[in-house]
């Protein structure tokens, strides 16, 4: 089981970026008293299990201070019972991760941090907004180790505007040198509601061609397995193992609760999501009162995400679960299997039915020729 806190907050709202939150922290003491009276109401969407991954997302949650953080952290333990080796991520930005902000984090539990990296370029980082500079990216992994920790991920985006393949190359080559156990690298899209979104409508954006993202991304997947990197998720590599906890599983559909505005949860049949508004999020709490939109799961919808879920892994889809729990539908789609095989998309081994490295590049398109309607 899995908990995922989400932190609306940011110092300002990234060009690229389409996940709810607020350049502000104007609702800051509310959201942290809504938030703890959520997890009071719900400690019973799930059987009382061990914990096994604590996730901080944002918006940017090292954005709180070190006192707000503890406060969170001790409703849950009050609440839930985590196991010893629990993975605990939080999001980090570059410029929060100073020497005493990273102890701090250690204290409080976390053994894992995914630094807000994206490239280190400086004049690429103004192009997005962000807010931290090259040398404190490179700082921030420095910082991490001195802290005590070992589990760090960084994140880079392909395609940003303004970059070539040279500067991709040398954004890959720099991140292989620091001492990361992981990196999330994602093709830059073109999310609803982001000023890239709005920048691309009046034509004072122009995204990156599909071949050209294709080409990126061959080049990313090389480097990082040249370097020790495991490619084992889509957008996801991981030296000596070291794979995202908590991301595997929501790949492989375990139960999970969502706190905070925007925050989704999944108990095995149905899913819900909070309302992303975090005005609105306050409201209905201050009542005592959830604010959410749910969705009851039927065997078509649990099919569809099993394809999507499992085949997005180097894992992939087991071939025995399709056939005797998912039968009738895997029946109407399993003879373009072997076209895809024959396209060099798909492959079969042990059982298992995964997707090839150039069938991940086109996952989209497999995927939803595969979902029954």
């Amino acid at each position: 089981m899995s908990i995922y806190i989400h932190v609306p907050f940011c110092r300002s709202k990234c060009f690229y970026c389409g996940f709810y939150s607020v350049a502000s922290l104007n609702f800051k003491e509310a959201y942290l008293s809504a938030l703890c009276r959520e997890i009071g109401l719900r400690t019973n969407y799930l059987p009382r299990k061990e914990i096994r991954t604590l996730y901080f997302g944002g918006g940017t949650p090292s954005y709180l201070a070190l006192a707000d953080l503890e406060k969170i952290v001790e409703k849950l333990s009050g609440h839930y019972s985590f196991h010893p080796e629990a993975e605990r991520t939080i999001e980090i930005n570059p410029e929060d991760a100073g020497p005493d902000k990273l102890k701090g984090l250690r204290q409080l539990g976390f053994n894992r941090l995914s630094i807000g990296v994206q490239t280190f370029r400086e004049d690429a980082l103004k192009r997005i907004n962000r807010t931290h500079t090259a040398k404190m990216a490179v700082e921030s992994v420095e910082n991490a180790l001195k802290a005590g920790f070992s589990n760090v991920s960084i994140d880079l985006i392909l395609g940003l505007p303004g970059c070539g393949p040279e500067d991709l190359e040398r954004d890959l080559r720099r991140a292989v040198e620091l001492p990361v156990t992981h990196l999330s690298v994602y093709m830059l899209s073109v999310d609803p509601g982001s000023v890239f979104e709005k920048q691309l409508a009046k034509g004072g954006f122009a995204g990156a061609s599909d071949d050209l993202l294709a080409g990126y991304y061959r080049m990313a997947v090389q480097i990082l397995r040249d370097n020790g990197f495991e490619h084992y998720e889509i957008s996801n590599f991981a030296r000596k193992q070291k794979y995202a906890v908590h991301n595997m599983n929501y790949w492989q559909q375990k139960p999970y609760i969502g706190f905070g505005p925007a925050a989704h949860s999944y108990d095995l049949t149905s899913r819900q999501w909070n309302i992303a508004h975090v005005k609105s999020y306050i409201e209905s709490l201050n009542n005592n009162c959830l604010n959410f939109e749910r969705e009851e799961l039927n065997k078509v919808d649990l099919y569809n995400e099993y394809i999507m879920t499992s085949l997005r892994t180097m894992w992939g889809a087991d071939l025995c679960l399709l056939e005797n729990v998912y039968g009738i539908y895997w029946a109407l789609q399993q003879g373009k299997v072997e076209d895809y095989i024959q396209k060099g998309l798909m492959r079969k081994e042990r059982g298992k039915l995964m997707l090839t490295e150039d069938g991940w590049l086109l996952s989209d398109s497999v995927f939803s020729d595969l979902f029954v309607v």
